[in-house]
């Protein structure tokens, strides 16, 4: 068999095998079955496919091999492009790609659209969005969910010719970015010898990517009030802006950081407010990626030491333990002083300069300035202390006929509640009561309710709760990103029942137990029960009178006893589960998946304890 197509830059396999069944005027899924393979493989980039073609002697170009995707030696749900590591949902989607100007050019030399115009290598890298050749934005070209159809290219380009020819499909000219350029010459020669080395370059093309896109959504903030409403199409400018600073390095990204800091807004609005896209995404999209721990570490370390983070608040996606900054502002909220009078007082101490950053940005050290603090304290009303903690003057009355507060001074004759006789100092400490070891709620999903309500539903008051929480018998606790203080205490209603009932039970649905440990998709607990790798006890579902698996008391420890989820992990040694997984994979401990499961991050105890109790020791 003689290859009569003529050759393309930068082709792929898929392209090159439906334009060689073209002319043969068959589609190429039977076109590979005739051969002895099939075209799904091919797609893929498997080797025994590409070996099968030499065997029939069709003879594949070595550009095309070096263009196209694989899936060998790869992770599962990824490919290689160029030696780059994309995953496979990113690199060949529904949606396919191209250049009218070069499928132009393909007819130059053969007028036939299905044996002539080709799909291009690097039009499948999504952050690219421009022919550099041609200066013309890449255009989607067709949307097909089934990929045998949707990479049978000829068929497609038999359809489209005329509109590609007349132009219908081109997009307005406009020149290349830096970011562009760079992206291209990374492709271009895998093995990084670039004319201009950028900090960026040590890092995996896709994750430095993604990076260079929330940077430049974030920067955004600059230019409007809502960076995520920027159209896709529009993405390349913002890659570009992202690129700008992130090649100048750690120091210049910090610098951006901060500049961001300095715009309106405050650490009460939330870090996804002040860094829009960038949070998220690296505090829990790719939380599991270890291509982005620098980009992570970066934004971590500047937020540890620039925002005053106290319990019931998280730092990418870690929920915060001990307060180690205060600002004048979070400062003046738990001693009761007014802010200006209180920053007078630090800056007398030596402890803030009477003029800097805003007062919600001044930071300082809480242990330093913990004496002075208690001395300044000043006492509040009953209206002023519930408003302070973020509670209803109903839900404070409540707290207050159940225990959980007192006033600092006799509350005798203050019935109004106008005498200034409650400190501060306690709300703050009764928050962090119940908010450790909180996790972030973006919004309160089924199951999640507020505390109030919660104990409304069971007729009980708060109070019960709020000790269950103490006493780490209620460990679902959730922190609403919507609200402050006691307002944003949240639980997960299933727990409180299964810890309150009046008739009250160990067990717990592998649901509810999944959930309580950490692991966010409960069929990966299903999963490891099914498979035999922790117990679970079958009973009769009390309502529904069928039987179905709990965790009983024993099951649960069991799984304790074996296994760590990132949650359990970071509680059991108390430290952040991102520096430890970090250190795991150093030493070469991966997550628990014997028989090639996905079973989540999930951990085996011994030899976790076993890595990081040598490193302790170091």
């Amino acid at each position: 068999m003689i290859t009569s197509i003529p050759l393309r830059p930068r082709e792929t396999l898929a392209s090159f095998i439906s334009r060689k069944a073209a002319s043969f005027e068959v589609n190429a899924s039977n076109f590979a079955v005739d051969i002895g393979t099939s075209f799904q493989k091919l797609i893929a980039g498997k080797s025994e496919a590409i070996e099968t073609l030499s065997d029939v002697r069709i003879i594949i170009p070595e550009e095309v091999i070096a263009w196209s995707p694989t899936s060998d030696e790869t992770p599962r749900g990824h490919r290689f492009l160029r030696q780059h590591l994309f995953p496979t949902k990113a690199l060949q989607g529904a949606a396919m790609r191209g250049c009218p100007a070069c499928l132009r050019d393909d007819l130059a030399d053969c007028h036939d659209p299905g044996t002539s115009m080709a799909m291009r290598g690097h039009w499948m890298v999504p952050h690219l969005m421009l022919c550099l050749k041609h200066q013309m934005p890449l255009v989607t070209l067709w949307k097909e969910s089934a990929a045998l159809s949707r990479f049978d290219s000829a068929v497609h380009f038999s359809k489209l010719a005329d509109d590609i020819v007349a132009g219908t499909l081109d997009a307005e000219l406009r020149e290349e970015t830096d970011f562009e350029i760079w992206l291209d010459a990374r492709l271009e020669d895998p093995q990084g010898g670039l004319p201009e080395q950028h900090w960026l370059d040590q890092f995996s093309l896709h994750a430095a990517c993604n990076y260079c896109l929330m940077l430049g959504t974030s920067l955004l903030r600059h230019e409007m009030s809502a960076p995520s409403s920027v159209l896709p199409e529009d993405n390349w400018a913002v890659y570009q802006m992202g690129f700008e600073i992130a090649r100048g390095g750690e120091a210049a990204i910090r610098d951006a950081l901060m500049g961001l800091q300095m715009l309106p807004g405050s650490p009460q609005d939330g870090p996804r407010k002040i860094f829009p896209k960038m949070y998220d995404r690296l505090a829990y999209d790719s939380m599991d990626d270890p291509d982005y721990d620098v980009f992570r570490y970066i934004l971590r370390s500047h937020m540890a030491a620039t925002w005053p983070l106290g319990i019931g608040d998280e730092l990418l996606g870690e929920p915060i333990t001990a307060r180690r900054l205060h600002s004048v502002r979070t400062a003046a909220r738990a001693t009761g002083i007014d802010q200006r009078r209180l920053r007078k007082i630090l800056a007398a101490e030596g402890i803030v300069p009477e003029e800097g950053l805003p007062d919600a940005w001044e930071v300082f050290d809480a242990e330093r300035a913990d004496t002075v603090l208690r001395s300044a304290t000043t006492l509040i009303t009953a209206k002023d202390f519930a408003e302070a903690i973020g509670a209803s003057r109903s839900q404070f009355d409540l707290l207050v006929a159940g225990g959980i507060l007192a006033p600092h001074l006799s509350s005798s004759g203050d019935a109004a509640g106008t005498r200034t006789i409650w400190d501060p100092a306690d709300g703050v400490r009764f928050l962090d009561s119940v908010f450790v070891g909180a996790s972030p709620l973006r919004q309160a999903q089924h199951g999640w309710e507020h505390i109030s309500k919660s104990a409304a539903r069971l007729m009980v008051g708060p109070e019960t709760l709020i000790e269950a929480i103490r006493d780490r018998r209620i460990v679902r606790i959730g922190n609403h990103a919507d609200f402050d203080g006691y307002a944003a205490l949240y639980v997960y209603h299933d727990e409180v029942c299964s810890v309150l009932s009046p008739e009250p039970s160990s067990n717990q649905t592998i649901e509810l137990f999944s959930k309580s440990v950490g692991l966010a998709q409960p069929i990966r607990m299903r999963r490891l029960v099914m498979n035999g790798h922790t117990p679970a006890t079958e009973m009769i579902h009390p309502k529904l009178k069928k039987k179905q698996f709990y965790i009983t008391r024993d099951d649960a420890d069991a799984f304790h006893q074996r296994f760590y989820t990132l949650r359990t992990m970071a509680q059991a040694h108390g430290k952040s589960w991102q520096s430890m997984t970090a250190r795991l994979r150093a030493a070469g401990v991966e997550v628990f998946s014997p028989d090639g499961e996905d079973y989540g991050t999930l951990y085996e105890r011994d030899r976790v304890d076993h890595v990081l109790s040598q490193v302790t020791e170091i």
